[in-house]
C-alpha cells in the first residue's frame, strides 16, 4: 500500500489523522475534522490539499507497523473471530469490511460486518442463540450514506458491529470502488476473508 499522492503536505496531514486514530482512539471522521482544524486555522483548504482514504490508510498502517508490535497479531485474531461469526450467521449473506478486511486495525477498532438477511429478526435470534445481547446501533449505508440499523455484540473478546442491509443492497456490494484513480476492493465474503487469513 502506498500514498495516492506525492504531495508532502497531504502526506503529513494523513499522518496526523492516523496518529489521532491510533493513539487517541478517534473515529476516522472525527480525526480528520480535528486534524484539519489544527492545520488550517479555521481556513478552508483546497480539495487538492486533503488526503483521501487511501492516504489515511497508508499512514495508519505505517504508524501501526512502526509503533504497535501487536498489530499483526491483532489483525489475525480479528480475522479469525470474523470468519467464525460469518460462519455462525450463515446462510445469511455477510461481507467483511473496515479494519478486519483491510488488515489495518488500531487497538480499539471493531470488527465490521455487513449482513444482507431476508429476515432481520432471524439474524437477531441467531445472535441470541449464541448467548449474546445485541445492542442496537446506527451506521451509514456504504453507498447512499443514509442511516442503516446495526447490531453490536462482544464475542470471543472482540467488538463486532453487524450492519443490516436489504438483499437488494447485495447487488453491486462487491464491485470495486475508484479512489484517486486506484481500484479498491472495500469488502469481501467469507471465502475472500479466509484467503486473507490463510495468506496474511
Amino acid at each position: 500500500m502506498t500514498f495516492s499522492t506525492k504531495d508532502p503536505f497531504r502526506q503529513q496531514l494523513a499522518r496526523h489523522i492516523a496518529l489521532l486514530i491510533a493513539d487517541h482512539g478517534l473515529e476516522p471522521g472525527q480525526a480528520r475534522k480535528r486534524a484539519l482544524e489544527a492545520v488550517s486555522g479555521g481556513q478552508r483548504l483546497p480539495q487538492s490539499a486533503l488526503p483521501d482514504s487511501l492516504d489515511i490508510d497508508h499512514a495508519l498502517l505505517e504508524h501501526l507497523e512502526c509503533f504497535d508490535p501487536q498489530h499483526g497479531q491483532r489483525v489475525r485474531r480479528m480475522r479469525e473471530v470474523a470468519v467464525a461469526m460469518m460462519r455462525q450467521i450463515a446462510p445469511t449473506p455477510v461481507l467483511a469490511t473496515g479494519a478486519v478486511w483491510k488488515g489495518i486495525a488500531s487497538q480499539d477498532a471493531p470488527i465490521h460486518l455487513q449482513a444482507f438477511p431476508d429476515d432481520e429478526k432471524q439474524l437477531h435470534f441467531q445472535l441470541l442463540d449464541l448467548g449474546l445481547d445485541p445492542e442496537p446501533l446506527e451506521l451509514r449505508h456504504f453507498r447512499t450514506g443514509r442511516t442503516v440499523e446495526a447490531l453490536g455484540v462482544h464475542w470471543r473478546q472482540e467488538a463486532i458491529m453487524i450492519a443490516m442491509y436489504s438483499p437488494v443492497d447485495f447487488r453491486g456490494a462487491l464491485q470495486p470502488s475508484q479512489i484517486s484513480g486506484q481500484t479498491v476492493i472495500e469488502r469481501g465474503d467469507l471465502r475472500a476473508l479466509e484467503a486473507k487469513l490463510a495468506f496474511g
